[in-house]
């Protein structure tokens, strides 16, 4: 399927628009044309969609947290456009910095935790605890449902089985509205940042 250059050029511009960046995410540009109108769309539905439960500021550090998670970079490529984008929704470099924070430290959990879900008898590792720090779960400056959201989008892009269910339950006892619109739009997410920052 040829796609011209005109349309590939409206896409990105109308991601632009859409965030009030300066210009699209530059991993726009690095995929197939012939994906880039459905990614932009991705994008954009994901961070921004129609019937949102969570606000854009919050989506917006959901996906950053992500790709920092993927790529340890929070300051080039998707992340940046990321935290440009946060920063027009309304989200300061304390937040930035908080998310990712949460990013390193869930990472680290979901490495534990995959290899205990991985192991086909792993009873006899049940006696042994993480003895990993993990301050920014419980000192943050973000809530305690957004810190659960992004661990959870984060959890499931790292395939952490008993990451996910944990962070889950805790969403579902959480005081947000509808916990599992949530709980739906953090997985979207991590969808659509996962697979966008393998092409950054």
């Amino acid at each position: 399927m040829k796609i011209s250059q005109e349309e590939l050029d409206g896409a990105r511009t109308r991601v632009a628009e859409r965030f009030a960046t300066q210009a699209a995410p530059a991993v726009l540009s690095n995929l197939p044309g012939e994906v880039v109108r459905d990614a932009a769309l991705n994008l954009a539905r994901a961070l921004d969609g129609d019937t949102a439960i969570l606000s854009r500021g919050d989506r917006l550090l959901i996906g950053f947290g992500v790709v920092v998670a993927r790529t340890g970079q929070p300051g080039q490529g998707l992340a940046a456009w990321l935290a440009e984008a946060a920063k027009v929704a309304g989200k300061t470099e304390e937040d930035l910095s908080s998310t990712a924070a949460v990013a390193v430290a869930c990472a680290t959990y979901n490495g534990y935790y995959k290899f205990r879900s991985l192991v086909a008898d792993g009873k006899e590792f049940d006696a042994f605890q993480p003895a990993l720090r993990a301050s920014p779960f419980v000192r943050s400056s973000l809530s305690k449902a957004l810190v659960e959201l992004i661990s959870l989008a984060i959890s499931v892009m790292n395939g952490c089985s008993q990451c996910v269910n944990g962070h889950v339950q805790t969403v579902k006892a959480s005081s947000l509205p509808n916990p599992a619109a949530a709980i739906d739009e953090a997985v979207r997410i991590s969808a659509v940042l996962a697979a966008l920052s393998a092409w950054n």
